[in-house]
């Protein structure tokens, strides 16, 4: 592509900075511009047309807007921050020579035909100029996570990067799950093959750091605005992860800066937040600081509530056989162990013991144990027990990590000259470097001074041309292929065609194979995952859904398949409905695909309009999605319900994605629109396999399903969803059960509170005998059938109450709580009144010898579950000497500091006495009992007992 620039006017912006010399050109590369898998041809997929705008000629050799517009140009990477995120050592030696650096790139060299020492010079000049972009900016180097490097093995290979730019690893040694596809790709030769045909990555150990590779990996358009980089949606901790294994040898490298070593002790990442949840997602938080231990310890913490921890590093199992790992903990954690969850302590709780077990074999394994505290008491201890190791906490002596940074390799100390980095902004404008890459953000402009020939006039069998194999006079050296060449030749023989508007259909093709979308997408049987690649493509989880469970959808006909309102939100909001599919969709910015909704509906459509649906019907779409119907819940969740067999999409999530359309001629015919899929046909031939439901109406049938979905989930769940359940819920007022429940007698009252605490109150014994949280009862068992047998609590954290008689007159604190319960114990039942107004709440009426007791409990929420507090009155005349309130009998009460009992290490108990002695702790017959005494003030007494749990 000749340029009317004359080389004088490069060669003077040289001779400012350099002693001009004869050139001395090398011989061009041969391994051409690889710009991804290759696609297959296809009608409308020009291979010259898309070179023109993946290398951006238009950038030097200015065209008409309608060219422009139509070639998509990619301009270069933003370089504003350039300091910040490459290294001085790896863009002196791409500035060198970009094809040994970088192979396949798209980014020519300018000074191939400069004397080596001029070419020195001159790089050296623009090196300081573009180091001198964002070094304040420079990150932190981090250190070395062998737990992270795994994490990012993995990640790298199962999200979706090897699709563009393939594999690192062979696939037998990932473990992947890649469900029906074949294994093809075990060897390095197989890896050599695929990489061939992938997008390069340059050397990036040598390129960047772990803190600025993880930083672009979150967003990449930030730089890479042309969107041929997309966003993998990306947590801060999964692109940490995948940074660390992208630049791993950084630490296994013989060359590395500080070759790996491994230290005794573990590293650690501190935390300050809230934790209202049961198990925290720490990739989301941000650490205060990070450090190392010996073990597993909080001693770095800088105070006692809202912390939380993550430990990491290696753990040393020195020989085969089963092994328990053990949790014990106030409030949450977890252990992991090989990128296994091992022992799941979640939740707010005093200190609690959980444990795991696996077989393992001798060597090390990486460690992560996570832990918080939301508020009171802290408590972390990890233990281990094994062939030949008795239970104990694992010691620092069989932990350990990498306590390196990991630093670029060759790091260059580097000081900016700013006399160079003048003159290599200079040179910048001159090469015509501005012309691909502006600096952007809020950095001043650089203008390209480049004067290249326009578009319209190129010349491209000129000897000084871009597409000359040996490039001369300062033109651009690009490493094309002959067929490259032929390929842009061929393209700008026919220019004119060049400022015509795509039609709907080529234009999705060339966006497709522009972006690479024909990578992990099929569309008119052209595209989708080549051989060997598609192993790469898994699930999450073991889930048996063959292809469909691990390849992205095909997009043939998709413009008439899903409402453009859904297809926007998947092409920019990470919208998402196969949980399943470990590859995620790419999110390539609103400027880059956002017109491709309506170029794909006006490709593949018109579409119909919606068909009326009779809402009436759609409770025999309810019946017909249903165990009584068709079954559809066999397979598809519903409402985030489980299915009753493999987890297919949701089908509550169909009116909001599908067009009603190609919903109908989906279910008429499942093979004609999806090929191989496992969806079994209902309507053979269009003639209903139901003929009881609806009089066997095919369309009524079908019209009724989506009638069914679009109501839901106000319709209600289908039929055999869930099986039995008739839950009793408490929405408004108190909820109150009189029946068998599962650890009370058969007197039991259970009161469902609508702030989601329950309780049942044992009407025989006289007595408070479980609490619980969540959900309030299912009262199937006894409203069907025979109704025979107790029902359990349907919510969780379930306590029984301690048994026996709640309240005794004691001689001393020393004389033994009765056995007696009941009317053998003097108790009474006096019946429950209910609340006039408001909540309807339940006052439970009973008596104790000539003692009158009424026992309100009621619910006060709290900010994950609900407590309980519940107010003792009490009548007499004359009042009794030395009664006692037994609040627990256990194993174990603590009184803490802040006035409360904490009750076997899981309940805690406060109380307000209005007076009088405080409760009393003593150990009576192997159990340890909390009695709280009654004080009266004249014929009356008062005790506000609050538990929560």
């Amino acid at each position: 592509m000749h340029e009317t620039l004359t080389w004088g006017l490069r060669r003077a912006s040289l001779a400012l900075l350099v002693v001009s010399a004869a050139s001395a050109s090398a011989e061009p590369p041969t391994a051409g511009v690889i710009l991804g898998p290759p696609a297959s041809e296809v009608t409308g997929y020009d291979p010259g047309e898309r070179l023109l705008g993946e290398l951006n000629c238009v950038g030097c050799h200015h065209a008409e807007d309608a060219v422009e517009r139509r070639l998509f140009s990619k301009p270069g990477p933003l370089l504003g921050d350039a300091g910040g995120r490459l290294t001085p050592q790896y863009l002196r030696a791409f500035l060198t020579d970009p094809q040994r650096e970088a192979p396949g790139t798209t980014m020519p060299d300018l000074l191939h035909d400069l004397d080596p020492n001029d070419q020195a010079a001159a790089v050296d000049t623009l090196v300081h100029f573009l180091v001198s972009l964002g070094r304040d900016q420079a990150p932190v180097a981090v250190s070395a996570d062998a737990f992270r490097i795994r994490q990012g093995r993995w990640l790298y290979h199962q999200v979706g990067c090897v699709a563009c730019h393939g594999p690192q690893e062979p696939l037998t040694s990932l473990h992947a799950n890649p469900g029906a596809g074949p294994r093809s790709v075990g060897t390095p030769a197989d890896l050599q093959v695929l990489q061939a045909a992938s997008v390069p990555l340059s050397h990036l150990a040598a390129k960047t750091t772990v803190t600025a590779l993880a930083k672009f990996l979150l967003d990449p358009l930030q730089v890479r605005p042309s969107g041929r980089m997309p966003a993998l949606n990306l947590t801060a901790g999964e692109a940490l992860d995948i940074a660390m294994y992208l630049l791993r040898d950084q630490v296994s490298a013989a060359n590395a800066a500080n070759p790996p070593r491994n230290v005794r002790g573990l590293s650690y990442q501190y935390f300050e937040h809230a934790f209202a949840g049961d198990a925290p997602d720490f990739d989301q938080l941000t650490p205060k600081f990070t450090g190392e231990v010996e073990t597993f310890t909080l001693a770095p913490r800088k105070r006692d509530e809202h912390i939380g921890f993550r430990f990491t590093g290696t753990l040393t199992v020195p020989s085969d056989g089963r092994y328990t790992f053990f949790t014990e903990s106030d409030d949450g954690s977890r252990l992991y162990l090989a990128d296994k969850l091992v022992v799941q302590n979640d939740g707010h709780h005093a200190s609690t013991e959980k444990r795991g077990t696996l077989e393992l074999k001798a060597g090390d394994y990486p460690i992560v144990v996570t832990y918080f505290n939301q508020d009171g008491p802290y408590d972390l201890r990890v233990f281990w027990r094994g062939p030949g190791i008795q239970k104990q906490e694992i010691p620092a002596s069989a932990l350990s990590h990498l306590g390196q940074a990991m630093i670029p390799l060759g790091e260059e100390k580097f000081t900016v000259d700013p006399g160079k980095a003048q003159r290599g902004r200079e040179l910048f404008a001159s090469l015509g470097c501005a012309a691909c890459h502006p600096l952007g953000g809020e950095r001043p402009a650089v203008e390209s001074r480049l004067v290249a020939t326009p578009f319209a006039n190129l010349n491209t069998d000129a000897p000084d041309s871009c597409l000359a194999e040996h490039a001369r006079n300062g033109a651009a050296q690009y490493s094309l292929t002959a067929a490259q060449r032929a390929a842009i030749r061929a393209s700008l023989a026919n220019r004119a065609r060049l400022a015509q508007r795509p039609d709907a259909k080529a234009l999705v093709t060339r966006m497709m194979a522009t972006l690479n979308c024909f990578a992990c997408h099929a569309r008119d049987g052209v595209g989708g995952p080549e051989p060997g690649r598609s192993d790469y493509f898994t699930t999450v989880g073991n889930v048996d859904l063959g292809d469909e469970g691990r390849l992205p959808p095909h997009l043939t006909g998709v413009g008439a398949k899903l409402r453009s309102d859904w297809f926007r939100q998947v092409l920019l909001n990470q919208a998402s409905v196969r949980p399943y599919m470990a590859t995620r969709m790419p999110q390539y910015g609103e400027a880059n695909v956002g017109f491709l909704v309506a170029a794909f509906a006006a490709a593949d459509g018109p579409v119909p309009s919606d068909s009326k649906t009779d809402e009436a019907d759609a409770k025999w779409g309810r019946k017909l999605v249903g165990t009584e119907g068709l079954s559809c819940i066999q397979c598809h969740v519903f409402a985030g319900h489980k299915s009753l067999g493999v987890p297919a999409i949701d089908l509550t999530w169909m009116p909001r994605r599908l067009l009603q359309d190609w919903f109908r001629r989906y279910l008429l015919d499942p093979q004609s629109l999806r090929p191989g899929t496992r969806m079994p046909t209902f309507w053979p031939d269009g003639k209903s396999a139901r003929r009881d439901i609806l009089g066997g109406d095919t369309e009524r049938q079908i019209n009724a399903i989506w009638a069914y979905l679009s109501l839901s989930p106000q319709a209600g769940l289908p039929p055999g969803l869930i099986h039995g359940r008739m839950e009793l819920v408490a929405s408004n007022e108190a909820v109150i059960y009189r029946n068998f429940i599962a650890g009370v007698s058969p007197r039991g009252i259970g009161v469902g509170y609508p702030e989601k605490a329950n309780l049942a109150f044992d009407a025989d014994q006289l007595r408070l005998s479980l609490i619980w949280q969540g959900p309030f009862i299912d009262a199937a068992r006894h409203r069907t059938g025979r109704g025979e047998g107790f029902e359990p609590p349907l919510g969780y954290n379930v306590v029984p109450l301690p048994p026996g008689a709640p309240f005794a007159v004691l001689e001393s604190e020393a004389t033994p709580w009765p056995e007696a319960v009941g009317k053998a114990a003097g108790y009474q039942m006096r019946g429950y009144q209910l609340e006039l107004e408001g909540e309807r709440r339940p006052t439970f009426r009973y008596t104790f010898g000539r003692i009158r007791i009424q026992d309100f409990p009621e619910a006060v929420p709290g900010e994950l579950d609900a407590a309980l507090r519940r107010t003792l009155t009490f009548q007499a005349d004359p009042p009794p000497d030395h009664l006692w309130f037994r609040a627990w009998a256990g194993s174990s009460v603590d009184a803490k500091p802040d006035g409360s009992y904490l009750a076997d290490g899981k309940v805690k108990l406060r109380f307000d006495l209005a007076g009088g002695p405080p409760p009393r702790i003593r150990r009576e017959h192997g159990r340890t009992e909390l009695l709280v005494p009654v004080t009266f003030s004249g014929n009356a007494a008062r005790i506000v007992e609050n538990i929560v749990w």
